[in-house]
This record gives C-alpha cells, sequence and structure tokens, in this order.
C-alpha cells in the first residue's frame, strides 16, 4: 500500500493507493471480518503440510469498533534464521497493512499477541531459500470494557502546538471548495462529530467534510491517520436559538464510518460528571483558528488552557444571563478565537487520565480580551446525544 499526502489549501489530503504491496501477495491477501466474540483460524497454505517455499501471504482480521483481537500461535514451524532473515511472520498490532510496526516470529516458539485496536495484520513471508513450514493462529473478538478518552500523553491566543495525535479525537469541520477548516468538533461516535450549531448555519452537506486524525494542516508527513471523510448529515439541536445564542450545539453525521487507529478515536463523554460545575476547573481549549482577532489561523492544531469562571461572575461581566447550559471560561492573554468555535474544552481526568468533553466553543468578545467567553455546557445535552445518534455509551 502507496501512501501518498499533498496540500490542497491548508489541508493535508491523503490517498491511499493499494498495490505496490499488495501485489506481492496475489491471491492469498486475505481479509476476516470478525463479529463480537467470534474465534476462527488463520493458517498457512496447505496446513498442516508445509507451504511451498516463497509463500507470500496477508491476513487483515477486522473487529467491530471498541473489540481487540487476541491471537494464540500455537502452532509454529518456521525455519529458523539469524533475525529470522528467512521465514518469518510479520506482525502489525496496530493493524497496518504496509506492516511498518511489525514484529517479527519464526522457528517454533508459540506466542500470544493482542491488536491495539479492532484491527490485526498478519504476513506470512516465505523464502525461496527454504524448503518452507507452517503456522496456525486462533483469533478471538474480544469486546473492551470501554474505549474513549485516550491521548498520546498523560491556544488558539498564546496557544502551544500539541503533539502528533495527542488528541485523537479532536477533528475539525472543513470547506470543501476552499479546503479550509471554518470550526472545529470532536469525534463522539464512529459516526458522528460535536460541534456548534451556528458552525453549520448556511451551509450544506455537500460542502462540508470532517477532518480527522490531523495536527498540521500544512504537510501530509506529521501523521500517517489524517482523512477526509464527506458528510450525510446535519442535526443542529431543535430548539437552537441563533439570536440568543442557546442550545448552540449541533452533531454532524459522516457517509463512512470513522476508523478508529492510534491517531484517531473518540472522546468519552461526561456521563459521570453530569452534576460537576467545573467552576475553577482548567479545560484544555484546542483548535485550527485564528492566532488573534483578525489575524491568519494556524495551520498547527494549539492548545491552551481555560479556567471555568461562575455563572454570576460570567454574566456580570457580559452583562446577559448564564444559563444553567452554558459554561463561561477565562484566562487572562489566552483564548479561543475566529474558527475555534464549535472545537472542545477537555477535562484530562488526573486518575484515568482519560479525556471528556466538556464544553463545545460558542461565542466571545473578541480574542483573550478582559471578558470571559460563553460555552455550551456538553452535560446538559447528554440524553439528547444518546438519542440524536443512537449509540451505546460505554462510559455512562
Amino acid at each position: 500500500m502507496l501512501k501518498i499526502g499533498w496540500n490542497v489549501g491548508g489541508v493535508a489530503i491523503l490517498l491511499l493507493l493499494i498495490g505496490s504491496v499488495s501485489g506481492q501477495y496475489g491471491s492469498c491477501d486475505l481479509t476476516y471480518d470478525y463479529t463480537s466474540g467470534q474465534t476462527s483460524f488463520i493458517q498457512s497454505p496447505n496446513f498442516p503440510n508445509y507451504y511451498a517455499p516463497g509463500t507470500k501471504c496477508r491476513y487483515t482480521i477486522n473487529a467491530p469498533v471498541g473489540h481487540t483481537l487476541y491471537a494464540q500461535c500455537y502452532d509454529m514451524y518456521l525455519p529458523s534464521s539469524t533475525g529470522c532473515y528467512y521465514d518469518k511472520l510479520a506482525i502489525s498490532r496496530f493493524g497496518d497493512p504496509n506492516l511498518s510496526d511489525a514484529t517479527i516470529r519464526c522457528g517454533t516458539t508459540t506466542f500470544n499477541v493482542e491488536s491495539t485496536y479492532n484491527k490485526l495484520v498478519v504476513a506470512l513471508l516465505g523464502s525461496t531459500s527454504t524448503i518452507g513450514g507452517r503456522f496456525r493462529c486462533q483469533i478471538t473478538a474480544l469486546k473492551l470494557a470501554c474505549d474513549c478518552g485516550r491521548r498520546k500523553t498523560p491556544t488558539i491566543v498564546n496557544g502551544f502546538p500539541t503533539q502528533a495525535n495527542e488528541f485523537p479525537m479532536m477533528s475539525a469541520l472543513v470547506d470543501i471548495n476552499t479546503a479550509k477548516v471554518f470550526c472545529g468538533s470532536t469525534i463522539v461516535t464512529d459516526r458522528h462529530v460535536l460541534t456548534a450549531a451556528h458552525c453549520l448555519l448556511e451551509r450544506t452537506v455537500t460542502n462540508t467534510s470532517v477532518l480527522v486524525g490531523d495536527q498540521n494542516l500544512s504537510t501530509g508527513s506529521d501523521t500517517p491517520y489524517s482523512m477526509v471523510m464527506r458528510v450525510s448529515t446535519f442535526s443542529p439541536h431543535p430548539s437552537y436559538n441563533p439570536t440568543a445564542k442557546t442550545n448552540d450545539i449541533a452533531l454532524v453525521r459522516t457517509l463512512n464510518t470513522i476508523v478508529f487507529n492510534p491517531g484517531v478515536g473518540r472522546v468519552c463523554l461526561p456521563f459521570r460528571f453530569s452534576t460537576a460545575s467545573f467552576e475553577n476547573v482548567r479545560l484544555s481549549a484546542l483548535g485550527w483558528g485564528t492566532i488573534d482577532f483578525g489575524a491568519p489561523s494556524s495551520n498547527e492544531l494549539l492548545q491552551t488552557t481555560l479556567a471555568v469562571v461562575s455563572s454570576s461572575s460570567c454574566g456580570t461581566k457580559l452583562s446577559r444571563t448564564i444559563l444553567a447550559s452554558q459554561m463561561c471560561t477565562f484566562a487572562a492573554g489566552n483564548d479561543t478565537c475566529q474558527n475555534d468555535s464549535g472545537g472542545p474544552l477537555y477535562y484530562t481526568d488526573p486518575n484515568s487520565q482519560l479525556v471528556y468533553d466538556i464544553g463545545v466553543v460558542g461565542f466571545g468578545v473578541a480574542c483573550a480580551s478582559s471578558f470571559p467567553s460563553v460555552n455550551t455546557r456538553v452535560t446538559s445535552y447528554l440524553d439528547w446525544i444518546s438519542s440524536t445518534t443512537g449509540y451505546i455509551f460505554c462510559e455512562k
């Protein structure tokens, strides 16, 4: 599989071309789609007899989202060589078809291995210099207790760049015609991202796409997980009031399934924090928006830290009523800015290190002014998110 990346209007568009690698496997390039709890086998051709010298096979095993694949390779009779130079099994726990992260096995030592996510790739690479061999692995699709909120490590104005794929749940809304990010969003299911309702005003599904797995928009080399996805439906909150700026929350459904991998995953929703005010708690705000009011947008995903301020203090400063479904944030000299709307306010649980989406960036007075910003409080919309997506959230 050859991966080619290029930049179009600031968005890294990735094209995967099958052929250069997969061609070597010929008719022995096999794919298996497992159901939850399914147990089955992969094995060498002619098993239990030896495969022919020079045999090359690739086995791609897929499990449902929220599962891993546990392989028990209990029948191993591959020729031994230093560094497994000749015949070998190459196993990618990340499910990379190119096997760039693969561990290598040969000889007669049995082993067990578990995929990192819901895809496992195993390749038999036989040499013409040996008499062949055989192998057999039993593979089971195991359901995870819960898979959400993971990040690589335990603004936006005066923000700092994130590491590539540090926040796998971060996504963006992109204008298809200009290839520009116009709002932030967060992956909440394998088919939905959460954003602000005002981001969808005067937009259509045909001119909007969702960008996942990216960090630096100006290059395609910082991460292999960047993907631009077409959109099927918009679901703004039915009570959204653009004049009052209330119920400013929406879901965008992608046309195809968002594939979870090391660089793409969903956030945890804050069911366990449904009654928390988060007052004085520091949250992470992320975005590709402008670095100051009226300034250029950032090509790099930036993050900054904002503190939640009391609704009464916020309402006084802004001379408006702050609803229970809204949340104000402030930090001197730091803020979200233009095109950061719809993006997240993340809380990282200090105990589990899981990331929860607490707020959706709403509106403010300029950027990094002396006034707090007003955001949508996610805990007020958990029932609506559940019913609209139809997704069963394991973090409940």
